[in-house]
């Protein structure tokens, strides 16, 4: 949230001379708003996950993200629903390009999508058993 991830242009700042390319798309430049969701690897992710929450307030842009979900006038349910795939969405995508930084094997979008939901699930029926059936009712988003 702060701009601290070491992505591309700030290993370019930090250390000179090294490969600032994406990973997951072959772009000459990393950056945070590229790596997180401009870039067709986690685009591709976060549109499966969230077209369908997000409706007409559906992007990629991580300053519109961070304002949406700064949002205090959407309900809870719908909030905790945006934050929470964002950020294990960025986790994921995060651990995806570290991996494939340091010779990993490379997992596809679909895999990713499949885990993320499937966690997303877990977490709402989790949530409703303990009692909050607002943020419970998430899982038929």
């Amino acid at each position: 949230m702060k701009g601290r991830l070491a992505t591309g242009d700030m290993m370019r700042y930090w250390y000179g001379n090294v490969n600032v390319s994406c990973v997951l798309c072959n772009e000459p430049l990393e950056t945070l708003e590229h790596l997180f969701f401009e870039c067709a690897y986690s685009a591709q992710i976060w549109e499966a996950l969230m077209k369908g929450v997000l409706r007409d307030k559906y992007t990629v842009r991580w300053e519109e993200l961070l304002r949406i979900m700064r949002d205090s006038t959407r309900r809870k349910m719908h909030l905790f629903l945006i934050k929470y795939m964002f950020q294990a969405t960025v986790n994921m995508v995060w651990r995806e390009q570290n991996r494939r930084r340091h010779g990993e094997v490379e997992a596809p979008a679909i895999l990713l999508i499949k885990l993320l939901d499937k966690n997303m699930r877990n977490s709402s029926h989790l949530v409703q058993r303990n009692g909050d059936r607002e943020i419970g009712e998430g899982m038929q988003h």
